[in-house]
C-alpha cells in the first residue's frame, strides 16, 4: 500500500503537465493559460496534494473580476426569487472570472422610473442584464448606457425590435406555437373561445407569445378563437378576478394561458370552483404551487424556462461580452423549454 505524501510531481503526472508548469500555478511565478490552471486545480485536488486549496487561491486571484447589475421584475410569483438564486449560484461556479451580481427590481412600472434604474445600474456595473418592455425612454437609457461602454443583454423579453441586440431567454415565437398545439391537442373541443392574461402589451416578447398563439390556432385549429388579452400586470390578485370574471362570462371557455407572470392566480380561481371544468390550463414556470397544481388536476400544462440553464447561459453571455463585440450567433441564447404535465412534474 503506497502511503507516500502526493507531490507537485504527483500532480504534474496526474494533469499530463510538466513539473515547471504546475510549480508556475502554484506559485504564481509566471503567467499560465486559464485552461491549463484549471487541470492543475483538478488533478491536485484528485490525487489529494495538500496544496490544492492554494492552488484555487492562486488561480481566483488571477481571474478578472466583474460586477454585474441584473434588474428583474418585482411579482409575488416565486419564479424571480428562483432565477435570483441561481443566476447567483451560476456566478459562483463560473470558473472563468470573480463574478458579483447585484440585484435591482422593477417595483413601479412607469418608464421614466425604469430609465432610471437602469442609469443608475450602468453607474454602478460593469454590464447590466435586464428585464423590461419597450418605451422610448427605457429604448434610451439602454443606448446611453451601451454608448458608455456598458453591455446590456435583454433577458427573458427583447427590449428592441430585431435581432440587433443581446438575449437570453426562450424564445417566444416558440413559445406562442407550442402553446398553440397544446390548445389544440388538449382542450377537448374543436370550438370554443381561449382566455389570455398578458402581463402587458409592451413586453415585446409577451407580444410574440400571444401572436404566434394567435397564428397556429387560425392555421390548425380556427374553431379556438382567441379572446381580447386581459392585462393582468403580472399580479396574482389581479389575475384571479380576471380568471373568475373570463369562467362567469364565457360558457365555451376550453382553454387559458397565462402569457407572463400570475400563474398563481389561477390557480386560486380554479380552486374555488364548485366543480371542475373541462379547460385546458396553460401556466408558466415551474414552482413549487404550479407542481402542486398539475398533481392535483388543476393545471394542464406547464410550460418552464428552466432557471439554472437561464442562469448559467446569461453569466456566460455577460463574461464573454466583456472582451467580444456583440455577435448574434453567440450572444443570442435561447434557452429550450421544458414542457412539465402531470406524468412527468417532480420536485
Amino acid at each position: 500500500m503506497n502511503n507516500k505524501r502526493p507531490t507537485i510531481a504527483t500532480v504534474a503526472a496526474q494533469a499530463g503537465l510538466s513539473v515547471a508548469t504546475v510549480d508556475r500555478v502554484l506559485n504564481a511565478r509566471a503567467p499560465v493559460n486559464p485552461d491549463t490552471a484549471d487541470r492543475v486545480f483538478k488533478a491536485a485536488n484528485t490525487v489529494g496534494y495538500f496544496a490544492a486549496r492554494l492552488i484555487g487561491e492562486r488561480i481566483r486571484e488571477q481571474r478578472p473580476s466583474y460586477r454585474f447589475g441584473i434588474l428583474l421584475l418585482a411579482t409575488a410569483q416565486a419564479f424571480y426569487a428562483n432565477l435570483a438564486t441561481a443566476l447567483g449560484e451560476a456566478a459562483r461556479r463560473h470558473d472563468r472570472a470573480n463574478i458579483s451580481c447585484h440585484f435591482d427590481y422593477v417595483t413601479d412600472r412607469a418608464p421614466s422610473v425604469i430609465a432610471a434604474q437602469i442609469g443608475r445600474l450602468a453607474s454602478q456595473n460593469d454590464s447590466l442584464a435586464v428585464v423590461s418592455f419597450a418605451h422610448p425612454l427605457i429604448n434610451q437609457a439602454v443606448a446611453q448606457a451601451r454608448a458608455a461602454g456598458i453591455k446590456v443583454v435583454a433577458l427573458l423579453s427583447e427590449i428592441h425590435t430585431g435581432s440587433d441586440e443581446p438575449y437570453v431567454g426562450l424564445d417566444n415565437h416558440e413559445v406562442g406555437r407550442t402553446m398553440g398545439w397544446l390548445l389544440a391537442h388538449s382542450a377537448h373541443a374543436r370550438k370554443g373561445s381561449i382566455g389570455i392574461l398578458l402581463g402587458g402589451h409592451r413586453f415585446l416578447g409577451h407580444q410574440a407569445r400571444v401572436q404566434a398563439l394567435g397564428d397556429y390556432l387560425k392555421q390548425y385549429m380556427p374553431g379556438l378563437r382567441l379572446l381580447d388579452a386581459v392585462i393582468n400586470l403580472d399580479n396574482n390578485d389581479v389575475t384571479e378576478e380576471a380568471t373568475l370574471d373570463l369562467l362567469e362570462r364565457h360558457d365555451d371557455l376550453r382553454g387559458l394561458c397565462v402569457v407572463g407572470g400570475g400563474g398563481d392566480g389561477i390557480i386560486s380561481a380554479l380552486k374555488q370552483l364548485p366543480r371542475q371544468r373541462d379547460l385546458c390550463t396553460i401556466l408558466l414556470e415551474s414552482t413549487e404551487r404550479s407542481r402542486e397544481a398539475l398533481r392535483q388536476g388543476v393545471a394542464t400544462v406547464v410550460i418552464d424556462s428552466q432557471p439554472r440553464l437561464l442562469a448559467q447561459a446569461l453569466i456566460d453571455v455577460l463574461v464573454d461580452l466583456q472582451d467580444a463585440e456583440f455577435d448574434p450567433v453567440h450572444h443570442r441564447i435561447h434557452v429550450p423549454l421544458h414542457i412539465m404535465t402531470p406524468e412527468n412534474v417532480r420536485d
